[in-house]
């Protein structure tokens, strides 16, 4: 992470982070690089947006207002993981935020296990499988990024998820149809609390932080 990029977060999204963690992004990021180089964890074409569209994305859950009351303490639980995003970007800036990893493809959560051993991430937790086969994790929040649409996905939501704990679902800009879908699929459902924002990039890129509380 350069000086640059530590500046953008630090001015959009509040998060000053210490030298120990700058240290931490810097050995993450090469780290990253490396095992993508021949292990397929982000399209090669993306690499170049790695802290725009992925770090930056991944942080953007601190424009929601109700992630203060858990990032000491909470424990937050992220299903289709991938790569680490939001999951390994989070349990790096927040260590007093549990952080639980899912992803069903071994090639990813290789790459987790290799990450929390040498970044000594405490706070992160994997878990290779179906998301569905685990036990109850009673999650605060529990995060999809880039996993399928919300109603498709929103069962996992209640698998993991405490009472009173909310499914948080990083959207793209129009995701009005999704919601409505998954209002009308699930009894009960209220309508969710929606954050907009921008990632750092020259072209427009709305985005949407989509929240419904259980």
């Amino acid at each position: 992470m350069n000086e640059k990029q530590i500046n953008i977060i630090k001015e959009k999204l509040d998060i000053e982070l210490s030298a120990e963690q700058i240290l931490a992004f810097q050995k993450w990021e090469e780290l990253f690089l490396n095992y993508n180089a021949h292990t397929n964890l982000m399209s090669k074409n993306e690499v170049p947006n790695l802290f725009e569209k992925h770090v930056y994305d991944s942080l953007s859950i601190v424009l929601w207002k109700g992630f203060e009351k858990f990032k000491t303490g909470g424990k937050l639980m992220d299903i289709g993981t991938g790569g680490g995003f939001p999951s390994i970007i989070l349990a790096l800036t927040f260590p007093d935020l549990t952080v639980i990893a899912n992803d069903s493809r071994q090639k990813k959560t290789k790459f987790l296990e290799l990450a929390k051993e040498n970044l000594d991430l405490k706070n992160l937790k994997i878990l290779y499988g179906r998301a569905e086969d685990f036990p109850r994790e009673n999650a605060n929040i529990v995060t999809f990024r880039a996993v399928g649409k919300i109603k498709d996905i929103f069962p996992l939501v209640k698998t993991h998820a405490a009472q009173g704990g909310y499914g948080f679902f990083y959207k793209a800009k129009d995701v009005q149809t999704e919601i409505d879908e998954a209002l009308a699929s699930y009894k009960n459902l209220k309508s969710p609390e929606i954050v907009p924002y921008s990632l750092p990039v020259d072209v427009e890129t709305t985005r949407n932080l989509v929240i419904f509380k259980l």
